[in-house]
């Protein structure tokens, strides 16, 4: 009891480093808790990146400057640095519903944690129940060498412990990486159903839409196109969001000539219409090769120059000659 009271007694000189570990446990034992209670898994990274800091202060302060440099090199700037700029860049926003899974699983990691607390506990106890091992004289402990000897040779177990720790550090990335999804995959067969099934319940068309109507007067996108089969406009083939605002135009707006052919197409006038055997008849002849209409006309045309009527006789002859 002597030995074990003689540990835990502090001196008036040591006042000051038993103020710094109150302050460095106090603020490791904030963030150990924000850890475990923040929802959001990067809040919670950040919160682990400060225990580890503290811990790196813990070292400084008892003058091992080699942990305290590796404890923030190593794991504050790579390990935990890295895993929140996975977080950051990826994102976490799926649910793992692990209420919802057979209670086997739970039962046995709360059994190993509740072990791994008792075995700690039970370790820091009989570190502090037997009184500090006395530095030799002339002995550098801040050696590497000294150090690799007195981690893997005295305190091999709490070194296994450390291991055991990381495993289940990226055991928790690989589970967050691969958290179920919220909604399921959409493969192409779902998708071809789901069009199809809309095509039966709405009379929605399962195919690409048109584009927006293209015209001679206007190449606008608020105007409807034009269907080759049934000559009317298409009022899907222009954006949702023009006709949900009602700032689309009719196709008479944009371009009245079409729309009266149009009507006249569906009014039974085919003469009249777009498309079709009358409709192209209608149209006047360019007159060349090949096509029907009056003949083409030869030579250039002179717009400073009229030719007299004896010169145009002659020419119509020498074109009735050839």
């Amino acid at each position: 009891m002597t030995e074990t009271a003689s540990v835990f007694t502090i001196t008036s000189g040591n006042w000051g480093e038993f103020v710094k570990f109150c302050i460095l446990a106090l603020f490791m034992i904030g963030c150990a808790i924000g850890v475990a209670r923040f929802k959001r898994a990067a809040y919670a990274a950040i919160c682990m990146i400060g225990v580890m800091v503290g811990y790196a202060l813990m070292y400084l302060l008892n003058g091992a400057e080699f942990m305290g440099i590796v404890q923030i090199v190593v794991y504050t700037g790579a390990v935990m640095m890295l895993f929140l700029f996975v977080l950051m860049l990826i994102g976490i926003g799926a649910t793992d519903n692990y209420r919802q899974g057979p209670a086997g699983p739970r039962v046995v990691a709360y059994g190993l944690s509740f072990l791994l607390v008792v075995v700690l506990g039970f370790t820091t106890y009989r570190q502090f129940s037997t009184s500090p091992p006395q530095m030799k004289p002339g002995t550098d402990y801040n050696s590497i060498k000294n150090l690799g000897e007195t981690l893997f040779q005295e305190h091999a177990f709490t070194v296994e412990l450390s291991a055991i720790l990381l495993i289940t550090a990226a055991l928790g990335a690989l589970l967050l990486t691969h958290a179920d999804r919220i909604t399921p995959i959409r493969r192409q067969r779902d998708v071809a159903e789901a069009k199809m099934a809309a095509y039966a319940a709405q009379g929605r068309h399962p195919g690409q839409l048109p584009a927006p109507g293209v015209y001679a007067e206007s190449n606008a996108f608020d105007v409807p196109a034009i269907s080759g089969e049934t000559h009317a406009p298409i009022e899907e083939s222009v954006p949702r969001v023009l006709r949900a605002k009602g700032i689309n135009r009719t196709v008479g707006e944009i371009s009245p000539f079409v729309a009266q052919h149009l009507l006249a197409n569906r009014t039974g006038d085919p003469a009249q219409g777009l498309h079709g055997p009358a409709a192209s008849r209608g149209i006047p002849q360019s007159g060349s090769w090949g096509m029907p209409g009056a003949a083409a006309p030869t030579g250039l045309n002179q717009p400073t120059k009229a030719l007299a009527p004896a010169d145009a006789e002659d020419t119509t002859k020498t074109e009735e000659e050839k």
